[in-house]
């Protein structure tokens, strides 16, 4: 009897054997894709992009016989891995139901040398059981000017709708002036950067602004961008050398430290209008000695100091001053660091600080007051919205709003502050409406719009920090 049993179940195991190993032809068993288009953001031509992932996944109930999965195209613009292999066709791969397959795209792009990108379209077909699926492939790619130990000895303009691929350092000399118009996009390879010892004028608008980022455009998270991420290129550095520098609609994104003005050995002046520099693994303003005027702007999101100021005269009107960022050196250091051991001067006017800490501006030795007066430092806030309690009310407060409760979001997914991007754009609800001063706007008429050019006059006070609502 036991050996009755024995027999019928090799005979199921058997069964069950060959109906894992039969193979439909049904038509109605289909595939499924991860996705219809594998598209890739911007790229350079001639630069190999990091690959991306196709997955199949069969789901049908049964066993499938791919007869052919096909990429060709006379450009040969895609490379395709196909289940392990460097094809651009493979013939009878099987799936059994439940199991996947991965595919692997990558492009280098094209290489016209053409100022207009170059749209990239193919497809990849899936040919099995009388049926042929397609999951297409979409890129533009542009040739940019490749900057390779590029020193501008001469004054210079960079004007082209190209971007600019600087693979290591571009330098600016002693005696000359690099001038960059609006609209101009500089990407800068690992660990390169901008480095001034002349003058440097970024000449970018509200409808036409300047770019400096890392190359890559492709996703390091889900919907995060790999040049969001701090730390990827060292930024720019205005040195002792220098001379009078301006960033007019310029961004500045992702750096080692995204600006740092070192002292300088000639008067100089530096002047910030309606840009945004932000996300930076140390620092995102880092001066000293020096004559700067901000206006309009976003500093945000610095990793060990947000912004750090010393030893010299600073004025800032209607920024945001902002530290928020979710990374491992986060919440080192205050939005706002003043060393109170230089002598410096630090005006604050209709602007807004804000940060995860509870102490968003840091003047280690006092209690924070709208003015502290002795031998060597002076900081004057005016009609400000900061997230830090003071205990200085009352008539002496100069309209500031302390203490107020700010919170930021991600504007593309409506979530809290994600990894790297905080929106610093006020809703109806936000302290910060209205608390501004709109005297200020009568002595500096460059503010009377906000960083995207919106009029701050239309309601009855301008709002606080470089974002109109």
């Amino acid at each position: 009897m036991k050996r009755i049993v024995f027999y019928i179940f090799l005979l199921i195991v058997a069964f069950a054997s060959c109906k894992d190993d039969e193979i439909t032809t049904d038509p109605k068993y289909r595939l499924e894709y991860s996705t219809d288009t594998v598209k890739f953001d911007t790229i350079f031509g001639g630069q190999t992009t990091p690959y991306q992932t196709l997955k199949l996944y069969n789901n049908s109930g049964e066993k499938i016989n791919i007869a052919s999965i096909h990429y060709a195209s006379s450009g040969d613009y895609f490379m395709v891995n196909i289940n392990g292999r460097n094809s651009n066709n493979v013939s009878n791969v099987e799936i059994a139901n439940g199991d996947s397959l991965f595919i692997f795209v990558q492009t280098n792009g094209e290489c016209s040398g053409s100022e207009i990108p170059f749209a990239l379209f193919d497809s990849i077909s899936f040919s099995y059981n009388g049926n042929v699926d397609y999951v297409y492939l979409s890129a533009y790619s542009e040739t940019p000017r490749i900057l390779e130990n590029y020193v501008v000895t001469t004054d210079t303009t960079f004007s082209s709708t190209q971007p600019y691929f600087i693979k290591d350092t571009l330098k600016v000399a002693e005696g000359a002036t690099l001038n960059i118009d609006g609209g101009v996009r500089l990407y800068f390879d690992n660990g390169a950067s901008l480095y001034v010892d002349g003058m440097l004028n970024c000449n970018g608008t509200v409808d036409s602004p300047i770019e400096m980022r890392y190359f890559r455009g492709d996703d390091l998270y889900k919907d995060t961008k790999y040049y969001l991420a701090p730390g990827n290129w060292k930024g720019v550095w205005l040195s002792k050398k220098s001379g009078d520098c301006k960033f007019i609609s310029t961004s500045i994104i992702g750096g080692h430290q995204c600006l740092v003005i070192d002292s300088a050995l000639t008067e100089r002046k530096v002047t910030i209008g309606n840009s945004q520099i932000y996300n930076a693994k140390y620092g995102v303003l880092i001066a000293e000695e020096c004559d700067l005027y901000a206006y309009n702007s976003l500093f945000a999101n610095g990793g060990m100091y947000n912004v750090y100021l010393s030893d010299g005269k600073y004025l800032f009107n209607h920024c945001t001053i902002g530290s928020y960022l979710d990374y491992s050196l986060s919440g080192k250091r205050s939005a706002l660091v003043v060393d109170k051991n230089t002598s410096i001067s630090v005006e604050l006017n209709n602007s807004l600080v804000c940060g995860s800490k509870t102490c968003d501006i840091d003047n280690t030795s006092h209690n924070l007051r709208d003015s502290i007066n002795d031998n060597t430092m002076r900081l004057d806030i005016v009609c400000c919205t900061i997230s830090q309690k003071d205990s200085l009310t009352g008539a002496n407060n100069y309209g500031n709003k302390w203490n107020a409760d700010l919170k930021f979001y991600n504007s593309a997914s409506n979530k809290w502050i994600n990894r790297f991007y905080v929106d610093f754009r006020p809703d109806s609800l936000n302290p910060a409406r209205t608390v501004g001063s709109d005297a200020i706007l009568k002595i500096y008429p460059e503010c009377a719009t906000d960083i995207y050019g919106k009029s701050r006059v239309d309601d009855e006070f301008p709002d606080a920090g470089a974002f109109e609502f």
